[in-house]
């Protein structure tokens, strides 16, 4: 093989490598997970998921979410307003995923166009309390901060999202706003009424 050929496959293959890294770099960072036992309720709960883009060209969507934080897992039912099944979020030991639903994938992408890890995360931020995002957080380049009513999320110091209002947690019923500055998104998590038995 000439030499001319060897340099060639070598730059080749470095470029390569180089694409692989950059395409690695542009990947939004996953927070570390909290523990799911700090989370106060076993019970499932009902919240209206609205999720507004920061584009005003794009549409808000609004989605029903039955969730459940137990035997380490969260696990959120996303329901059309109208209950039709779009997906299931799991969230566990093996990372985030979504579950079909009863729905094309075409409209799943239309109405919920965020990856699962993006949406678990947010929902932990917002229904964890912040001593355990704190605990889950340490060592990380991920940090937690309260900064009057709001929860700043923070990597390598940069805002990602602020949670209002700071109390917000599994076990309270209370509307919570997550601005994402990272995805341009905020979501707005609304308490619903329980069925009665």
């Amino acid at each position: 093989m000439s030499r001319r050929r060897i340099v060639s496959l070598l730059l080749g293959s470095l470029g390569l490598a180089m694409l692989g890294l950059a395409g690695c770099s542009l990947t939004p960072p996953v927070a570390p997970t909290p523990s799911f036992d700090s989370v106060a309720t076993a019970d499932t709960f009902k919240r209206r998921l609205t999720f507004m883009p920061d584009d005003a060209s794009q549409p808000s969507q609004t989605l029903i979410g039955l969730i459940r934080i137990a035997d380490h897992e969260l696990r959120a039912v996303l329901l059309t307003p109208y209950g039709q099944r779009l997906v299931t979020l799991v969230n566990d030991a093996e990372g985030s995923r979504y579950l079909a639903g009863d729905v094309p994938q075409a409209t799943l992408e239309e109405r919920l166009p965020v990856p699962a890890d993006w949406l678990a995360s947010r929902l932990q931020w917002s229904l964890w309390p912040v001593a355990a995002l704190r605990d889950a957080f340490a060592g990380s380049a991920w940090s937690i901060a309260v900064e009057g009513e709001s929860r700043i999320i923070r990597h390598h110091g940069k805002v990602m999202a602020r949670i209002t209002p700071a109390s917000a947690s599994a076990d309270t019923r209370q509307d919570v706003l997550l601005d994402d500055r990272q995805g341009r998104y905020r979501l707005h998590i609304t308490p619903l009424e329980e069925a009665t038995s």
